[in-house]
């Protein structure tokens, strides 16, 4: 009974190192748009509601999100055409953006910079090489468990 204890452990951890995914980030290449929202008094709208809508669906907000503590909030454009930008606050005061975003606009990319990808550099290659070896003698205590059964 424990061998097959063992044995179904053996498999679990094997099946987890095979499904184990990282995660990392790279700046995007796609050019934004960056609002910055504001009241007539010149205080900026901190913190507020913001809802962004393409051309292609002008009903449905495609991005939601809030401005940031300067008023700002940004959003990437994947087509050309009018895009709306609504900002609100919780007594009622609206602010609509409409911009229009040409195919020179889409056209012009920023080239990625920074990438952090946790299997990207040559700490990751090690992790995986590890995590590959770990497998390898896992299957063999595997099958040295069931061979000694019979």
């Amino acid at each position: 009974m424990r061998k097959i204890i063992l044995a179904m452990t053996l498999v679990c951890f094997c099946a987890g190192v095979l499904f184990a995914h990282g995660v990392g980030y790279r700046e995007a290449s796609e050019k934004s748009v960056a609002l910055e929202f504001f009241y007539s008094t010149g205080e900026k709208m901190s913190y507020r509601e913001a809802r962004v809508f393409s051309p292609k669906d002008s009903q449905f907000a495609i991005q939601t999100g809030r401005t940031d503590e300067l008023g700002r909030f940004a959003f990437i454009p994947d087509c050309e055409g009018m895009w709306r930008v609504i900002v609100r606050d919780e007594e009622g005061h609206q602010a609509n953006a409409e911009i229009n975003i040409t195919p020179e606009f889409l056209q012009n990319n920023i080239s990625p910079e920074t990438q952090n990808n946790i299997f990207s550099d040559k700490f990751g290659i090690m992790i995986r090489a590890l995590l590959g070896v770990s497998l390898i003698f896992n299957i063999a205590a595997f099958v040295k468990i069931f061979s000694r059964r019979r």
